[in-house]
């Protein structure tokens, strides 16, 4: 995976019905690769995904070496994070989708949120509060009015 040349799949995207981890598995092995680029695989809203799992950052992306394909990524999990009810992933994909800069212990700003919109020439999308959109708008995917509804 090259993220100097090509985007990480979408927030969106699930893996094992938990959203963000295919971008986080895209991200993981940009970095492997010293192909990251201006992505960061270890923090931000992977972070968050890495504590969900009960498993350290360092730990995720190195299991990435031999682990091709998502499903062996899958496999990997299953065996070494902390196993989660299908209530509890639902907990956590319905939290990360509604992840603005108002949560608690979000390192953005509603300034600086709006700013990144702008400098990804989307000033215009007042509409857009969650940071699953800003990403999708950034990397040049269509969101609807109002954000995508959740899934």
């Amino acid at each position: 995976m090259d993220l100097t040349r090509e985007v990480p799949r979408s927030p969106y995207e699930k893996l094992g019905g938990i959203v963000f981890l295919p971008r986080s598995i895209d991200k993981g092995r940009a970095d492997l690769a010293g192909m990251l680029g201006e992505y960061v695989a270890r923090t931000g809203r992977s972070e968050r995904l890495f504590e969900f799992l009960g498993v350290s950052a360092d730990d995720f992306i190195d299991a990435l070496r031999d682990r091709p394909t998502d499903e062996d990524v899958w496999a990997w999990i299953a065996q070494n994070t902390t196993a989660r009810t299908p209530e509890e992933i639902e907990e956590f994909n319905r939290w990360m989708w509604a992840a603005t800069p108002e949560d608690e212990n979000d390192r953005w700003t509603w300034d600086e949120f709006r700013e990144f919109l702008a400098d990804c020439g989307q000033a215009h999308r007042t509409d857009i509060t969650r940071h699953f959109d800003r990403l999708d708008l950034d990397e040049s995917r269509d969101v609807p009015e109002g954000g995508r509804p959740y899934e």
